[in-house]
């Protein structure tokens, strides 16, 4: 009966410390690094409702990409950061167009060319050292 008991107790004390080991909090993200896994969320699912045709869909992030880079782009601080913002509004705002029409090809390579401006905005700002 003794046994019984120990193996209960070993057995609910190794519970209560797995379940606190997993809800160690992780840190909060900074509003920068929010945006920026915001957009490529959308990213992600544009270049996958695009192989797959669904071009409402493709439209529907391209709209939110852009209102949100357009909002977070009037107001940069970075002169840099503002440019290449609103250069992904822009593009955005064409892969919206593009996808209403249905028109495959113009929603890749600006797809593509926001990923440019993406990688030029770490590669100058985010990565700078």
């Amino acid at each position: 009966m003794k046994k019984i008991f120990a193996m209960l107790f070993i057995s609910v004390f190794a519970v209560s410390v797995f379940a606190f080991a997993a809800e160690q909090v992780q840190p909060e993200l900074r509003p920068a690094q929010k945006l920026m896994q915001a957009r490529a969320a959308w990213m992600t699912a544009m270049t996958e409702n695009l192989a797959a045709k669904k071009f409402e869909a493709v439209a529907k992030d391209a709209t939110e990409l852009a209102a949100q880079t357009k909002k977070v782009g009037e107001n940069h601080p970075n002169p840099l950061g503002k440019e290449l913002t609103l250069a992904v509004s822009s593009l955005a705002g064409d892969v919206s167009a593009a996808a209403a029409k249905k028109d495959g090809d113009t929603v890749k390579a600006r797809l593509g060319e926001i990923k440019g401006k993406c990688g030029e905005c770490h590669a100058k700002i985010r990565d700078k050292k």
